[in-house]
């Protein structure tokens, strides 16, 4: 304990209670692996950007230029 007025530390007395807090933090696993993406999800990505050229052929507008645009993106990373 710490007097107010000296700033002294002085021991607790025997009848004295002590608080203490104690937290552990245990994480749910022991390594992190980072995979590639599968080839479903990548053949996935294909049939989504075939999807948006198509949608784009069909009816071209800024949204249908911009959804195919990311889908190219998509599949390129997936690449």
């Amino acid at each position: 304990m710490t007097e107010p007025e000296t700033g002294e530390l002085t021991k607790p007395g025997p009848n004295a209670e002590v608080v203490t807090t104690r937290v552990n933090v245990a994480f749910p696993f022991s390594q992190i692996r980072v995979e590639q993406p599968s080839e479903d999800l990548a053949a996935l990505a294909d049939v989504v950007r075939d999807l948006a050229d198509a949608l784009r052929d069909v009816a071209p507008s800024s949204n249908a230029d911009e959804l195919a645009k990311r889908a190219q993106q998509l599949t390129a990373r997936l690449r």
